[in-house]
This record gives C-alpha cells, structure tokens and sequence, in this order.
C-alpha cells in the first residue's frame, strides 16, 4: 500500500505542513507544502488540501509534534474527522534530526523532517484524553501555577520586608496578592476533590497510591490525570522517560562525563513530586534507604538522592494503579523488577471512568 504523510509544525499562530508520498518501491516524493492559521477556518482548509493528495489506495496519516499546548486543537480536529493522528514527544524529533545531521532550521524544513520521520517509522496512533481527565489536569494545572506564583510572592514580599524604607502600600499589595493566591489554591482544591469523588473507582484507585508514605491525594491527582490514568503506557521505562525522569549517560572512549536525568518530559509530574520526595526519604523505608545509597555514592549532590526518590514514587504510583492494590510496607523489592515487566499482563480489574 502506499503511504501518505503529513507532517505538522505548529506553533501558536500558524503551522506548517508537509505531505510525503512514499511508493511501493520505496521512492519518497514531496507531494506538497503550505502553511495556515492555527484556527478553525485553518484546520478546515489544511483538511480539505491534505484529502485532494489522498488517492483509493493510499492510506493517510497525520504528524506532528507535541509542542506545548499548541498541538492540541488540530489534534481533536483531526480525531473527530476519524484521522491517523499520531502526536511524537519533541525529544525524539530532535534526536532524528541530529542522525540526519540537520542544521538549518526553519519552520517549513521542520515540518518536512517530521514527515520524513512518519515515513520511516511506525507510530503509534494518538488518543485523546478523556473529558474528565482533561478537566483534572487543567485544574491540577492551574494549583501548580498559582502555588508556584504565591511562593515568588511570598519571597518578594520577605525581601521587601526585610529592605530599608519599605512603602507600606508597597506591602499591603503584595499581602493582598498572597490572600488571593490562598484563596484561588483552596477554591481549586476543592473543584478537584469534587471531580475525583464524582467517579467511586477513580476515588478508590487514588486512596489506595495515597497509602504510598509521601504520596499525599493532589500528588496522586496529578500523576494520573497526567498521564490520563496511565493509558499512555506499555511499560516503566516509557512513563520514566515521559516524566523526563530516565538517566542520560556522556560517554566517549575514556571519556566519562556527569550522568543526569534528561528533563525532557512532563515537567509537572516532576514538580509534583519533588517535595514528596523530601518526605518519603524521611517516612518511607525502601526509599530512605535508596536515597542513603545514592548519597553516599554523591556525597556533593545530595540532590540526586531526591531524584532517585521522586523515580521511586512515579513508579509506586503506576504499579499500584494497574494491579490496583495498597502499598506494602513489607513488600519484597528484589521481586520489583520481575513483577513490572509483566505487570501489563495481569488481569485489569475495573477501570475508572473518568468523571464528566
């Protein structure tokens, strides 16, 4: 069969794209590039241009590049047009364009490499997060924003308190900024409890990550709307790296560079678990112990025994939630890794429908 590919680079105001035909024969042609409004009336003429190349025997599938939030509009378009839409993590575009040793970059050559990247290999298809997912998320969203903007609030007004000459008005907005912020943090907390106890599985799938020593509910929120309730994955490794948690290694001949976490990931799930962390090296034995042997091997940078417990904890929470059990205190660790790599074939019990 032949393979039609359109690839898309989007940003917030237009995209890019790119259609590849790739033959029987193996022979890769162009078909077309243009760029449109990253708006209804866009997507619209994009879908009626891209269907023109499509033939009885082609078949057709659409690429892009998870860019921020920028992505999703065309996305859901697409799906609601019953589409191959395909959504590749940024990391893994970047490294296919260094093994093609690209180094212009333009928005219409991006949207070729990405076809290119279509053409050569099988991707799997995207799916939409559910509505009530989605409406976790962008609350649990907005409660990691706004707590973040109270602490830098909270640290600009020490400063001020602390400086010569302070301007009482000068206080008094900067106390009126943090009372906001307070109140915005309790009135989404309270938006997100009720979403989650709309749905009795979800409710009770969460209690039981919360009996995790350092997972506290809106940690365990997050981590599953985040990952719309673990759908998004086969496999540890993968929600690893997805949280931009994996190790990155810089080796060469005798040469032997820092070995670091990527980042390049879901920067959130990260934050959330970054101060739970710090509790569970404290409450939580196994992972005491874990940070203890990172630290002692680090001894300049503590820093990674956090990180090791923040891994820890993505991974408790995602085997909790697929074999749907409490955590265990005297639970046998050496028996982990056996387990999680066929965790995927026991048996799913009720899955939670996400709340509407």
């Amino acid at each position: 069969m032949k393979k039609l590919v359109v690839g898309i680079d989007i940003s917030m105001n237009d995209f890019h794209a790119c259609i590849k035909l790739r033959t029987e024969n193996d022979v890769i042609k162009i078909k077309g590039t243009r760029t449109f409004e990253n708006t209804e009336k866009g997507f619209q003429e994009f879908y009626s241009w891209a269907l023109k190349q499509q033939k009885n025997n082609y078949s057709l599938k659409f690429v892009m590049e998870a860019t921020g939030i920028y992505y999703e509009n065309l996305a859901y378009f697409l799906y609601a047009n019953d589409q191959n839409v395909s959504v590749v993590l940024a990391n893994k575009i970047k490294n296919y364009a260094k093994s093609l040793n690209i180094k212009t970059k333009t928005d219409k050559g991006d949207s070729k490499m990405i076809t290119g990247f279509g053409i050569e290999r099988k991707l799997e298809e995207w799916q939409p997060m559910s509505p009530g997912y989605k409406d976790l998320r962008d609350l649990c969203r907005e409660l990691l924003s706004i707590k973040k903007e109270k602490q830098r609030a909270q640290s600009q007004l020490h400063a001020l308190e602390k400086s010569h000459r302070k301007l009482e008005v000068v206080l008094k907005l900067k106390r009126e900024q943090i009372e906001f912020f307070e109140k915005a943090i309790k009135l989404i907390k309270k938006d997100i409890k009720a979403k989650v106890n709309q749905d009795v599985v979800l409710k009770e799938k969460i209690r039981k990550i919360k009996t995790t020593p350092g997972l506290g509910f809106e940690t365990a929120v997050i981590l599953v709307c985040e990952t719309n309730g673990f759908a998004l994955f086969n496999n540890i490794s993968q929600l690893v790296s997805y949280a931009g948690l994996d190790v990155t290694q810089n080796e060469s001949g005798k040469y032997k560079g820092k070995t670091r976490i990527s980042k390049r990931g879901n920067t959130r799930i990260r934050q959330a678990l970054y101060m739970p962390s710090m509790s569970a090296v404290q409450a939580n034995e196994p992972i005491k112990k874990l940070y203890e042997r990172v630290k002692e091997r680090n001894p300049d940078i503590k820093r990674k025994g956090i990180v090791a417990g923040m891994r820890k904890l993505l991974i408790l929470a995602y085997t909790l939630w697929k074999k749907d059990e409490e955590y265990r205190k005297d639970y046998d660790w050496t028996q982990s890794k056996k387990e999680n790599k066929s965790i995927n074939q026991i048996p799913k019990k009720a899955e939670p429908k996400a709340p509407h």
